[in-house]
């Protein structure tokens, strides 16, 4: 496995794949890694002759800098787990490297003003911008992204139809817990308490959902959502939203749950299939 921190290094590794005819794989990650990372991984080991991982914490994604410096870092632990999945190469630029001074951020244009890009602003402006730059730089055949992240998902989805015509999105479903979380960076951050207390809030919604008619119009659904929702102590959303366009159109059966709420200042997030 390969540690590669500049642009110029990785390009001769990269070519050198590219001159072998190898397929490449690309996993963007800011690092704190754990079994969802590891099945974005292990899926692009399948689908491609190489695999590289990007670890990088980008600065220009985080609205509140208090939530930047205390997202979790454990760069050894993140090295150990890529070799234990036989990654070929992790590139770990600076931001330096990633943006030189001349570069500008662009700016997201789907799916706004909702769910989290009406809670977050200029978060989704600061992905695109980074995923732009390092979609441009290791130039792979396919990069994977999960589910957890949905409306993200959709987000880089017309990134890449409207800008790299050659990269192929590869969804991969959210990786959870034997009690039904989502697998997050952020829940390392959560106290024992803390963490019992959410999946006890996470099993509520199961059965929150199960009760539902799946036949009811998504209007119908939100108000019940709401009903739900309105006693806990902090959220940003709780709403479902049609899977295909984010929209609050069509019915329960082609929708998903989408939640952000809050444990003592740490943000978690989730969306659930009906």
């Amino acid at each position: 496995m390969l540690i590669i921190k500049d642009i110029y290094n990785l390009h001769t590794y990269l070519k050198a794949y590219r001159d072998k005819g190898y397929s490449i794989g690309y996993v963007p990650t800011m690092g704190a890694l754990h079994d969802g990372h590891g099945s974005l991984i292990e899926k692009s080991r399948n689908d491609n002759q190489k695999t590289i991982i990007s670890i990088f914490i980008n600065e220009k994604q985080f609205n509140d800098a208090q939530d930047f410096e205390a997202y979790p870092r454990n760069k050894g632990d993140d090295y150990n787990f890529c070799e234990k999945h036989n990654v070929d190469i992790i590139f770990e630029p600076s931001a330096g490297e990633i943006y030189p001074k001349e570069y500008k951020s662009i700016q997201n244009s789907h799916f706004k003003n909702i769910l989290c890009d009406q809670y977050r602003p200029g978060h989704f402006d600061g992905v695109v911008t980074v995923l732009n730059r390092l979609f441009s730089i290791i130039e792979s055949d396919k990069v994977y992204f999960g589910e957890k992240d949905f409306q993200q998902l959709k987000i880089v989805e017309n990134l890449i139809k409207e800008n790299f015509s050659n990269l192929k999105l590869v969804p991969v479903s959210t990786v959870r817990s034997a009690e039904g979380i989502a697998l997050s960076s952020r829940n390392s951050k959560l106290s024992k308490k803390q963490m019992t207390d959410f999946l006890s809030f996470q099993k509520e919604v199961i059965q929150f959902i199960g009760n539902l008619d799946k036949k009811i119009n998504l209007i119908e659904a939100n108000k019940q959502a709401e009903e739900f929702i309105k006693s806990y102590e902090k959220f940003d959303y709780f709403e479902f939203r049609n899977a295909s366009n984010l929209s609050l159109e069509g019915s329960l059966v082609e929708a998903r749950l989408f939640y952000a709420i809050y444990k003592s200042g740490i943000r978690l997030i989730d969306n659930l299939e009906i």
